[in-house]
């Protein structure tokens, strides 16, 4: 009897000691993560440099190193966003919140896919969810974002405040500029859309989606020969991209009549 009940310690000491083993070799070693950490680092500073296939490689390194890392699945999910692979980056965002659910920055990420899809009442749960998250950095991405979906589904009132407390929080935040312009020219409000807008083109000179935006409200309130200057300086920042093909659309439609086209 005493020889069984030992023959039955060692049994079950031995399937804990093989437990154990099981359990420690079931994921990605301290040395794998170390460098999965690495490539992760690498591709965040490639996709920081517009180098989003160099991000894309070093974040799937990172992946097959340790699948279940959490902040590689939202590099991977931002540099699909940036090819505009939506599917693919719902897929890697969905993978981040699985391991980490309250990734309040990944919300926002999804909710960013959703807002470019048009999907808005879709977008303002996540959105409302990140905002929870008192240690969110840079909130003001979030709330811009709530405030623009906000106001898309009808809540004008919290739309604009929401716009407004995100600049608040940053005053050099381009998109909050840009929500608000499009906001007041939805409301065909054009002096107020002119205000946000012209602050939009000085805050980020280098974005062509400001010239387009401020062109076409300044067409619309018949100020044609701002807009057309306006539209002209979209197409020497970016003339063959989907941007600048529609600048030059407006361009001639509205101004090749009075000035030679660029």
């Amino acid at each position: 009897m005493l020889r069984r009940k030992s023959v039955g310690r060692i049994l079950l000491a031995g399937s804990l000691v093989c437990f154990g083993l099981l359990s420690c070799v079931s994921g990605p070693s301290a040395k794998e993560r170390k460098m999965a950490e690495i490539e992760y680092d690498m591709g965040v500073n490639s996709l920081k440099a517009g180098n989003v296939k160099d991000a894309l490689h070093n974040f799937k390194k990172s992946e097959q190193l340790y699948p279940e890392f959490p902040k590689v699945h939202n590099g991977l999910g931002l540099a699909y966003y940036f090819l505009r692979s939506f599917e693919k980056a719902i897929y890697h965002f969905d993978l981040a919140l699985k391991y980490k659910p309250d990734y309040s920055e990944v919300l926002n990420s999804k909710a960013r896919i959703y807002i470019d899809q048009g999907r808005f009442r879709q977008a303002i749960p996540l959105l409302r969810k990140a905002l929870e998250d008192v240690f969110l950095r840079e909130r003001f991405h979030a709330e811009s974002n709530l405030g623009w979906c906000l106001f898309n589904t009808g809540q004008t009132e919290d739309g604009f405040r929401h716009v407004q407390n995100a600049i608040a929080q940053n005053e050099k935040y381009c998109v909050g500029y840009q929500y608000l312009g499009r906001m007041y020219q939805k409301q065909k409000k054009f002096t107020e859309a002119v205000r946000e807008l012209t602050q939009l083109v000085e805050l980020c000179p280098s974005n062509p989606e400001s010239y387009l935006d401020l062109g076409k409200v300044l067409l619309m309130a018949g100020n044609e020969e701002r807009g057309c200057r306006i539209l002209s300086d979209c197409l020497e920042y970016s003339r063959m991209s989907v941007v600048g093909r529609e600048c030059s659309r407006l361009f001639g439609l509205s101004c090749a009549k009075s000035t030679s086209s660029p």
